[in-house]
Parts: structure tokens; sequence; C-alpha cells
């Protein structure tokens, strides 16, 4: 048995035990745990209303797949966007006392450094932000840009919030963190909630997993956000809904104005809209409010009836989480979600995690074959299109599989010859596995096909025997290294573009630096590390970096 198979035998037989400190009803225990044992979920937490009050919790699973911690209903999961509707229910507090207008610019509150190239920001008031029709995208790639016109239509901005979150540290005078702990966590009794890491919540957390299943590390994050930062459990969100729900906190008519629909998500989705805060749902059981989260590899979904009262809100710790959202739905309220098919979250492991997780349990050669055209040249194109590939090969690549991650990418390279995409990602596995004449030959055609890809540039030049530069780092440990690369503050820690050659028995890597002062490490096969040679170094905000003065 492959160490894979071994990982999904250990993870289905956990994903069948209930370690909840109680539990309530038997038939719930046991649908939950067949549920997230089908959908290779290792954790899940649970929490149920009826009648306005919590009627059942319980928590399933495995806190990581790499060990046999048991989740708890104390376990702290990542609540994503869920973080959102609490900062929403702070907001309209603040406004329900007269602190602060809904309907009032922001910008006459704080003006955003960021958006000031646009005349347009003016116009965005924290209705519009609650209501995600900022105009602003989710997230920026680079510049903050519109994607419409602020007020025009619903679209889905974690901008927005980012901006609201700096106002209300603006006029308060608080960090976000402690804010929130004041006017909301703390009223309403939520003390395993946090926007920000506390050291308590080490002794009991949730891992991260990602689509193969596999453990990664949880982020601890310093500073907050009101868009995704919200460390909790299922029994304190519940908290929140049972304000909502029996009108705690808020006067009844604020609840309602918050409850009431201010756009629609599509014109023709006349069954889902956005409150302030809050998607909205119309069934023939009455409204309902919801909220979906999704880290990646923490998903999690909210919905409560203001009709009956009835509602529950679940955490995963899996990359697969919302795939019960319907399943978890249907169970609770013995009806379809409109809300749920708006989010459209697959069921079923995409073809690209599908063909991952085979071919590390089964190698390239056997995984590959559903996957491949008719004649067998390359992968069927319409199941895996040149970024889903990609995205395969990445994946095996980062479980050290090299040779698998080439194949894929070279199948990648039949399928797709004009993208330069697919010739760079070959190039990186080569480098990846000390292949530097490889890598080189095929950074080189990248180069060729995307002048833009500087990266690709910069690793052709440092792997050139006629390379040159007025400063040199020598490695003389790690003989046996495959790949050895420089990255600081000169190339924006960038992990690739600055390689190591291997010269009379030592790594060497020769590059052009302007006077100044600098920080840099070396990444050895992946692991970031300072310059033993160098004992300048600097504590960089918890990164202990070598420091290097060109003169």
């Amino acid at each position: 048995m492959t160490h894979f198979l071994r990982f999904l035998f250990i993870l289905i037989f956990l994903s069948n035990c209930t370690y909840g400190p109680f539990s309530q009803n038997t038939a719930l225990d046991n649908y939950f745990n067949q549920l997230i044992q089908e959908k290779e979920i290792p954790g899940m937490s649970i929490a149920i209303i009826k009648n306005g009050a919590l009627d059942y919790s319980n928590s399933f699973g495995i806190q990581a797949a790499d060990s046999r911690t048991p989740v708890d209903n104390e376990t702290i999961f990542e609540a994503a966007s869920l973080s959102k509707p609490v900062f929403a229910y702070a907001v309209i507090k603040w406004a329900e006392a007269g602190k602060f207008d809904l309907d009032k610019p922001l910008y006459e509150y704080l003006e955003y450094e960021d958006l000031k190239h646009d005349e347009r920001y003016k116009k965005i008031t924290a209705r519009m932000v609650l209501s995600h029709t900022s105009g602003l995208p989710n997230w920026r790639n680079n510049k903050l840009e519109f994607r419409s016109d602020p007020g025009e239509k619903f679209g889905y901005s974690g901008e927005g919030f980012g901006y609201l979150m700096l106002v209300f540290e603006k006029i308060t005078g608080q960090k976000t963190e402690d804010f929130m702990k004041a006017v909301v966590l703390d009223p309403l009794g939520m003390k395993n909630s946090s926007y920000t890491w506390e050291k308590r919540f080490n002794e009991n957390y949730a891992a991260p997993h990602d689509d193969l299943g596999f453990a990664g590390n949880k982020r601890r994050p310093k500073t907050a956000h009101t868009a995704y930062s919200l460390q909790t459990t299922a029994e304190d969100y519940a908290k929140i809904i049972l304000a909502l729900l029996n009108n705690k906190g808020l006067k009844k008519e604020t609840i309602a104005g918050m409850l009431t629909q201010q756009v629609a998500v599509k014109k023709d989705h006349k069954k889902v809209g956005w409150g302030l805060g809050w998607g909205l749902q119309k069934t023939d059981r009455g409204n309902s409010f919801w909220h979906w989260g999704d880290n990646g590899t923490f998903r999690c979904f909210i919905m409560a009836n203001t009709n009956t009262k009835d509602g529950f809100v679940y955490f995963t710790n899996s990359n697969y989480g919302l795939s019960i959202l319907s399943d978890v739905h249907d169970k609770v309220f013995n009806e379809k979600s409109p809300a749920a098919v708006w989010l459209d979250y697959r069921t079923e492991p995409a073809p690209r995690a599908q063909l991952a997780k085979s071919i590390l349990s089964d190698g390239f050669e056997k995984a590959i074959i559903p996957y491949l055209n008719n004649k067998k040249e390359f992968q069927d194109t319409i199941l895996l299109n040149a970024w889903k590939m990609n995205n395969v090969g990445y994946k095996i690549m980062n479980y050290g599989k090299y040779e698998d991650a080439k194949k894929v990418f070279m199948l990648n390279i039949k399928a797709f010859p004009k993208n330069s995409n697919t010739y760079d990602s070959y190039a990186e596995a080569c480098l990846k596995n000390g292949e530097q004449e490889l890598a080189k030959k095929y950074y080189q055609i990248a180069f060729e096909k995307n002048k833009e890809n500087k990266i690709a540039a910069s690793i052709v030049q440092q792997l050139s025997e006629n390379n040159s530069g007025n400063t040199t780092f020598t490695f003389t440990d790690y003989p046996y290294a495959k790949h050895v690369a420089l990255a600081g503050s000169f190339n924006n820690w960038n992990s690739l573009s600055l390689p190591f050659v291997r010269k009379n028995g030592a790594w060497v890597c020769t590059i052009d630096l302007e006077p100044g002062t600098y920080e840099y490490k070396f990444i050895v096969d992946g692991v970031w590390t300072p310059d033993p040679e160098n004992r300048e170094i600097i504590n960089n905000d918890g990164n202990i970096n070598s420091v290097l003065k060109v003169e």
C-alpha cells in the first residue's frame, strides 16, 4: 500500500468517528459523519438552531490529516468571508447609535490613497460596501481599479470591506481587533473568537487541507482584516445568528433594515439578493439570511430563516468544505436552496484534483490514461485546459515529484505549443530538479514567446556562462542539493529569478547591485535560510535575514 493510500485509509477511518463533547442526535451524528467521509473532508464543526435557540452542536473528524487529534466544539476554524457579516453587525450598531452615517461618502471620513486616481471613489458609502455595490473588485491584482460605477450593480468585494475597515479605525481610534471585541464579540459572549491569532488558539485549532487532502500550515493573522481574518467556532458564530433572530444587541427595526434586500445578485435571480452584510434568500418557507466563507482550504456556510427562526452554521478545514452545502441545507430545512444554486460549488472533485491524486498514488503513466485525448497524444483539453493541467503539475511538484511534474508539463506543451506559460512551468520543474541546462533551454523558449517574462530572462542570464555582476554570493554547504536560489529585497524576494550555479565545489550567484543596504536569504531545495557565511543578520518582523551593504 502506498503512503498516499495509507493516508486515505486513516482519513476515512477517523472521519467515521464522532468526537464532540456531547451528542444530541444520533441520526444527525451518523449523517454528518458519513457526509464528510464521502466528500473526503477531514474535519467539520456544526451548530443547528431551532425556534430561535441552539438545538444541536457537534464536531466530527480530525484537525489534521497528519495527526490523530480530533475536532471538538472548541476547535478554532477560519471563518474566511463569514468575517464580513460580523463586521457589518458592528457597523450597523454604530450607525444605530448615531455615531456613523451609512449613506455618507466614505472619503468624507477618510480619503483613500489607493483610489485617489479615480474620482468615482468619492461616491462610495458604507451601504454600498455592505451590499457589495461599491463597484470595487473582490481583490486587486496590482493597482486598485473599479469594475463598475459605485451603486450600479452587485459585485462581491473584499476590497470594499478593507476600505470600510480603515474608515472605522480612523473614526474609532482603535485597531479593528479591539473594536470588534468591544462592540460585538464580548457583548455576544463569543469567547472563542478573534480577528487576530491568540496564543491560546495554539492548543486547539484545525489545519487547512488542499484538494488532495494534505494538511498545510495554519495562517495565524497578526493583523485583523474584516473581510477574512476572523478565527472562531461554530457554537460561537451561532451566537450572532441568534442575536439577529432574537433582536439582541440591535433594535428590531434595525435588524429588519439590515436584512432588507438592497440589490439582486443578478437580474434573473429574483430569489437571491443582498442586504447589509448578508446574502438574502426567498423560498416557500420564508426569508433567510446567509453567507459563505472560502479561504481556499477553509470553507464554511451559514443560513438562517427569519420566519421559522431555524438555521445552521458549519465550518470545515477542507478545500471541499462547500461541496456539502446543499446536503446540509436540505437536511436542516428540508427544501432546496436558491443561494446554493447561485453559488454553484462543485460537489465532486475537479478532474485536475482527481488526476493529481492518481499520479501521487499510482504514478503518471497509469494515472494519465483516462485523461488523454483519443489519439493518446496529450490531455483531453476539454477536461483539462492549459491552466488546469498546469495546476496539476504544480501540485505534483509541490510534493517533490519532479519527474512526474515534468511529464505533466510536457503534455501541456504538446497540447498548447503556443502558450508561453507551459514552457515556463516545464522549465521550473527542470530547475528545481537540478537540471539547469534543460531549464535554461525552456526558459529561453518561454521568454521568446513572451518578452514580458522578466523572471525567465533573469534565470537564463544567471545560468549563462558569461553572466557577470559586481556582487557574488558563495554558498559552500549542501553539495548534494538540487536547487539553490537567492532572494532578497533586491528582487522583491522572488524565489526563482536568481538561481545559483555549481562552480569549483560551491554554489555561486553573481548579480549587479546598486550601492545600498539589502536583506536576503538563500533557498535550498525549498527551505529558506540566512547566509551561513555572513554573520550580519536582522530580525525583520520575525524573519531572520542576512544583511548586505554595497558601497
